[in-house]
């Protein structure tokens, strides 16, 4: 640990997180609440992970993020989607229903928990997690939102994909296609569409912060211009940080500690933390 960066060694003096089970359906969400050492209500950010993701994060981003916020002030609710890191659920079975259904599971568990302040709320998505994060950022009125190589059409993506690999000839050979080692069954193509961001966006109450690599090979760049451009059709502020080089999930410095950084000025400002 560098002195030389005090958020980071603030960070890590700030070690507080809640492990909480949260119910949604039929499974059971595996979540870790990053705690403020400051008196409560909280204002908070709930992350959502992407495909093959869970609230850890790759080389523990998710993680630092969290700790990092919760030094300035906010709490921060990581959590495993259904069938996803430590939660209960069939993997088969993800879609974007079930996305929707778990992020408004967590939100009413926070509902619930005075100790959250709802009204200042902010929401990270992360790739395929953009999708869950703009529903959920809308549904609840978030004063901001910030994406992470977020996907946006996910249909246009899903049949790229699907012209370089056999997914229908899988799905009906095995019952599911694997995928970045998740087994994806017929209810994920079934409802690609579910989570359309351009039918929510013109919801949002607050400002909107993507971030992305500009040579990203997982999901191109041109994803996040789809959102620049329905959030001006929509006449929601928004801003799109391009970064150097071809990472997708922000793992290694010097992306990462910018990523991190940037999100937790734009958060703490639009969430009004001392």
């Amino acid at each position: 640990m560098s002195h030389a960066d005090p958020d980071r060694r603030d960070a890590a003096m700030s070690q507080t997180m809640q492990f909480v089970w949260i119910d949604a359906g039929d499974a059971r969400l595996a979540a870790s609440i990053d705690l403020p050492q400051t008196r409560p209500p909280w204002p908070v950010v709930v992350l959502v992970h992407g495909l093959s993701g869970d609230r850890i994060g790759r080389s523990y981003q998710f993680v630092e993020f969290g700790r990092r916020l919760a030094a300035k002030g906010a709490a921060c609710v990581r959590f495993d989607h259904a069938g996803c890191g430590e939660s209960t659920g069939d993997q088969a079975l993800l879609s974007m229903r079930t996305v929707e259904r778990d992020c408004l599971a967590v939100a009413s568990h926070l509902e619930r928990d005075d100790r959250m302040s709802m009204s200042r709320l902010g929401v990270v998505g992360s790739s395929l997690g953009a999708l869950g994060a703009v529903m959920t950022a809308s549904r609840l009125g978030a004063r901001g939102l910030a994406l992470w190589a977020p996907v946006c059409d996910l249909p246009g993506m899903t049949a790229a994909l699907a012209s370089r690999i056999p997914l229908q000839q899988t799905l009906e050979a095995v019952g599911y296609a694997p995928f970045k080692g998740m087994r994806l069954g017929p209810a994920y193509f079934d409802h690609l569409k579910h989570l359309d961001p351009a039918t929510h966006l013109h919801h949002l109450r607050g400002p909107v912060f993507i971030a992305h690599a500009r040579e990203d090979q997982s999901v191109p760049i041109g994803q996040s211009h789809r959102y620049v451009a329905l959030c001006r059709e929509h006449g929601v502020p928004c801003e799109l940080l391009e970064f150097e080089g071809g990472t997708h999930d922000f793992h290694e410095d010097p992306a990462r500690t910018q990523l991190l950084r940037e999100t937790i000025a734009r958060m703490t400002r639009w969430l009004g933390v001392a």
